[in-house]
């Protein structure tokens, strides 16, 4: 088993949030395969899109889709699950938030308050220009399985208004790069402790590490032992604050690059 196992965020931190390239993280990721460290991708897209990157990356290890709504184990990955795993095609699934058909209805709800639009009403093509994604990615981005990812269209609606609403429908909220979330008890950080406990049952003195950009990346950042805050393209950083926290002064996939290679024996 790992000494080391690397957490991450996508949209802004492994991938550019403009491009979505990951090159700039490849001295990175060749010294994780080097040295055997698995990085777990965990994000708000959903599975079709994780596993599109996947394929690309070579990654074989679990991940975590829709913010923490469920982790995917590949069947014949080393680690000893839970009874209540459940399969899905080829995986052994924790499943931690509820059904995207549950979301979906009390979306319903907030939008008859509210100007709000559901990423997984939209057509293809209006996800393509207002992300930048490929027909094809577009189409796996309304995938959902877990939640519902959407935009506001007044901005004179604050994130208070917003957030009361949520709370009125007894769910929660949170926000990527992008989007608002829509969610139901799951978070990033739950899927991500959960998973190192799965990891630490077969080496007890495990690092974890994870690298984030973005409010919903405070959970995940804060269940781990050495968290790294990217920074974002115009140089800022999220209001994220956390004891041991690093801030990497480069943005998206270079600064993925500096975090882990600081963690990775020269």
């Amino acid at each position: 088993m790992p000494n080391l196992v690397v957490f991450t965020d996508l949209d802004g931190t492994l991938l550019d949030h403009y491009t979505y390239d990951w090159t700039p993280a490849r001295p990175a990721l060749e010294g994780l395969e080097r040295t055997g460290t698995p990085l777990v991708l965990v994000s708000s897209k959903t599975r079709p899109e994780i596993e599109a990157l996947r394929r690309v990356l070579g990654n074989r290890h679990p991940f975590v889709p829709e913010n923490g709504g469920a982790v995917f184990i590949p069947e014949d990955y080393e680690l000893d699950l839970p009874p209540e795993a459940v399969s899905i095609d080829r995986y052994r699934v924790l499943v931690l938030g509820r059904p995207a058909a549950e979301i979906a209805a009390a979306f319903d709800q907030m939008a008859a308050r509210l100007p709000v639009r559901a990423l997984s009403r939209m057509t293809i093509p209006e996800i393509a220009a207002l992300t930048g994604l490929s027909p094809d990615q577009a189409a796996g981005a309304k995938n959902r399985e877990f939640g519902e990812a959407f935009i506001l269209d007044n901005p004179e609606v604050g994130e208070e208004q917003l957030a009361a609403a949520v709370r009125d429908l007894g769910l929660r909220l949170t926000r990527g790069g992008r989007f608002y979330h829509l969610l139901g008890e799951n978070d990033k950080g739950r899927a991500v402790a959960l998973l190192a406990d799965l990891y630490r049952r077969k080496n007890k003195k495990l690092i974890t590490a994870a690298v984030g950009d973005s409010p919903n990346d405070r959970p995940m950042l804060a269940v781990v032992d050495r968290p790294f805050l990217v920074a974002r393209p115009d140089g800022g950083y999220a209001e994220i604050d956390w004891p041991g926290l690093t801030r990497i002064p480069l943005a998206g996939p270079a600064g993925f690059n500096q975090a882990v290679l600081s963690l990775l024996p020269s």
